[in-house]
């Protein structure tokens, strides 16, 4: 599962669900019961846990780099396996909240000049890397020149705000980095959570880009460090540092091991793995549920599935007609047949920017009047000009009829069963989709790069950041004819009331002013019908029940590991 930072990433996968987490544990898998907080990790204080045992993790490819900066190694399951041995300057509340890791970081100063952003980080001075070595402004110099972009041979997994920055260098001394922008940068925190890079490990495009192959134990910090990697199985071991400044870790060993992800259901049932992040897929989480001393922890997730509209498709072209088809799209029975077999309200998603259990998150349906409301469609598409053939079944006008083609991706079952669901829903109001089958093995991404659909469906891997960088998915450049719009707006829409808001949103320190900047874009995007979101995926994971300070992380994607552990 990729990552990008400050915006979202794409899947095919299936997606959405509810807010919900585990019970108490017991000595086969547990139900779930609402969660607070945006996530489900069985909280507990440090002293209420043993010291002492093993915690056992996967990965499910083998590591050929350490490097999660760069674009090979940006993956969802190398960033899990290393926030044990990785500074982290801001850790995250479930509902994406961040909060200072003083073990790094003592202070954080914001401050405007002059139209200018500057951001001031006193370093915690105990604060260093495996080799002894104080970390220190340069290596927070040597992160920006490696991921600022103005060097292209640095393969940075992302700029994004990286690129915002006029210069980085020592305040009053070593253990003071003063970070200074172009304009104001809200989101600036999103840079500083994941820490520095050694400055040795990014001087040069070829150190950053290649000289991570082997792992390097003095470019590394935090409670645990790699005690042995096994390059043949692909197990990793990792023990408590012996350098580390901050709490003593509970546990005494982390072990991953490397199984494929097909593989990972039956592993966690037979106790061979203490954690196991199910998806969406049932007969997983049916193994999991029934696995002896275990817990199914449920939260929801970042990510949600939704429909892309192709605004220069001829019919789609038509708001009033995408209006229509969102009218006529029963969205519940959509996540409750997604969800089949799985725990929690299903319910439909009804933000473009905001999932559910974020702050900030406004039902845009409700705000518009723009929900499931097949009567209303029928209207929409009658003053549309598209008139009822009741011979055929479906309308017309000027001699055509209402045909909309939806792309099927060819063995997503997700992507299939939506096809139907939304077909079975349309026929109701005239609409005829017509469902088409991609061959994914060919053309995906393709078929979302040449436009060749009407309607698609794929997930969205939101952040902790939903403000940040809009325009990568709702923009673009120009207006009218001129328009072009960004790599990633698939729809090709231009909504002129976004492009307006996009740079007021991208420097709006004021963050109740900028959540309603941000749901006014929310409002002119769910209205233009850019896209439309179906449900937020749950979050499913396996873990064993004793395990505590771990589970479904909600938005903080990943634990402080020093504080997981057992319950006593």
């Amino acid at each position: 599962m990729p990552i990008i930072a400050g915006g979202l990433a794409l899947t095919m996968a299936a997606c959405g669900g509810p807010s919900q987490t585990a019970t108490s544990g017991s000595t086969a898998g547990t139900t779930a019961t609402p969660a607070a907080g945006g996530w489900d990790i069985n909280e507990t204080a440090r002293d209420q846990l043993a010291e002492g045992g093993e915690f056992i993790g996967s990965i499910s490819h083998e590591i050929s780099t350490w490097n999660q900066f760069n674009v090979t190694g940006n993956d969802a399951e190398l960033v899990f396996l290393e926030a044990p041995i990785r500074p982290t300057y801001y850790d995250y509340k479930g509902d994406g909240t961040p909060v200072i890791n003083t073990d790094y970081l003592t202070a954080a100063n914001e401050a405007v000049t002059d139209g200018h952003l500057v951001i001031t980080l006193d370093l915690n001075p105990k604060a260093v890397w495996n080799d002894g070595t104080v970390i220190s402004a340069d290596d927070w110099i040597a992160t920006w020149k490696a991921q600022n972009g103005s060097n292209k041979d640095f393969a940075a997994a992302s700029t994004d705000g990286w690129n915002q920055i006029t210069s980085v260098k020592a305040g009053t001394g070593p253990q003071q980095v003063v970070i200074t922008f172009k304009s104001t940068y809200p989101d600036w925190t999103a840079i500083v959570a994941g820490g520095p890079l050694r400055a040795e490990s990014a001087a040069t495009p070829k150190v950053f880009n290649d000289g991570w192959a082997d792992y390097n134990d003095a470019w590394f910090s935090g409670p645990f460090t790699v005690t042995n990697w096994d390059k043949t199985s692909g197990t990793v071991t990792m023990e408590p540092n012996a350098k580390w400044w901050g709490n003593k870790p509970l546990l005494t060993k982390l072990t991953w091991k490397n199984i494929q992800s097909d593989a990972l259901a039956s592993a966690f049932a037979n106790q061979e793995l203490d954690y196991y992040d199910i998806g969406a897929d049932p007969d997983g989480y049916a193994q999991a549920k029934s696995a002896q001393n275990s817990v199914v922890r449920v939260a929801a997730g970042p990510n949600f599935r939704h429909f892309t509209f192709n605004s220069k498709s001829p019919v789609l072209s038509d708001q009033n007609v995408r209006q229509a088809i969102v009218m006529g799209i029963d969205r519940t029975v959509i996540a409750q047949s997604d969800l089949a077999g799985l725990p929690g309200d299903k319910v439909p998603l009804n933000n473009n920017l905001y999932v559910a259990n974020q702050p900030g998150y406004v039902d845009q349906a409700k705000a518009t009047g723009i929900d499931y409301n097949p009567d209303k469609a029928k209207s929409t598409l009658d003053a549309a000009g598209w008139t009822m053939n009741d011979s055929t079944g479906y309308r017309e006008k000027d001699g055509k009829e209402l045909d909309v083609v939806f792309a099927v991706l060819g063995g997503v079952a997700a992507s299939e069963n939506e096809g139907l669901q939304a077909q079975k829903s349309l026929k109701e109001i005239g609409v005829n989709l017509k469902l088409k089958t991609v061959d994914t093995n060919k053309d995906w991404p393709g078929v979302l790069t040449k436009h060749d659909f009407d309607i698609i469906a794929f997930s969205w891997i939101g952040t902790p950041y939903p403000l940040r960088n809009i325009g990568q998915i709702y923009g673009g450049t120009g207006t009218g004819d001129d328009f072009k719009a960004n790599d990633s707006n698939f729809a090709q829409l231009d909504i002129t009331k976004v492009n307006e808001l996009i740079p007021q949103i991208d420097t709006e320190m004021d963050a109740t002013k900028r959540a309603d900047l941000g749901n006014q874009a929310a409002q002119a995007i769910w209205e233009s019908v850019h896209t439309l979101p179906l449900y937020q995926r749950p979050m499913l994971i396996g873990v064993r029940e004793k395990l505590a300070n771990i589970g479904a992380m909600g938005m903080a994607q990943v634990p402080k590991w020093e504080n997981v552990g057992f319950t006593k």
